[in-house]
């Protein structure tokens, strides 16, 4: 347990930006955090967000993070993250990581997948009721693949299709708001 702590806290040290004030990244970040200690047990968490940045600064952190210290266990973290920026940045280092660790495990499946994408606009926008449905669907297949029995191969495949998805909405489905 002490290695998991100081594992955290060093992910902590590296996701947040030093020199920037805390005020601007919060709300903008975007975490998956799994944690299994149980043997036997799956363990499954999924964070989608779409964040909004106004500010000069961009530092919006996307991470996925899936610790297991067991046996004949499944741990998986998946996080996607869309950053809509309607700002001329000065500071633009936003961060995406995935980490999954296995400590000591015997028999384990341990698998985390973060995606992030930045799209800069003229100003503000939202999804086209199409985009919604497209991310509604993005969330509900990623959700269902807890119920899946998929090879950790067959799980990174899905996943990576998944987020093709998703960058493909992010990318083409966003209109000025006002618009419909």
């Amino acid at each position: 347990m002490r290695k998991f702590l100081i594992a955290l806290a060093a992910l902590v040290a590296v996701a947040l930006p030093s020199g920037v004030p805390v005020a601007a990244q919060a709300g903008g970040d975007n975490a998956a955090l799994a944690i299994n200690t149980r043997d036997g047990k799956t363990v499954y968490r999924i964070a989608i967000k779409v964040s909004r940045n106004d500010t000069g600064v961009v530092t919006n952190t996307n991470i996925a993070w899936a610790y297991a210290s067991c046996a004949d266990c499944q741990t998986s973290a998946i996080a996607f993250q869309a950053v809509l920026v309607t700002s001329n940045p000065t500071i633009d280092a936003p961060t995406n990581m995935a980490i999954a660790w296995n400590d000591q495990c015997d028999s384990c499946t341990t698998f985390a997948d973060a995606n992030q994408v930045t799209v800069t606009t003229d100003g503000p926008v939202h999804f086209t009721p199409l985009g919604n449905q497209m991310l509604a669907s993005i969330r509900h297949d990623l959700h269902a693949l807890k119920h899946e029995d998929l090879t950790l191969g067959e799980l990174a495949a899905t996943v990576n299709q998944l987020a093709d998805q998703f960058t493909l909405v992010v990318t083409t489905q966003l209109v000025p708001a006002g618009n419909p």
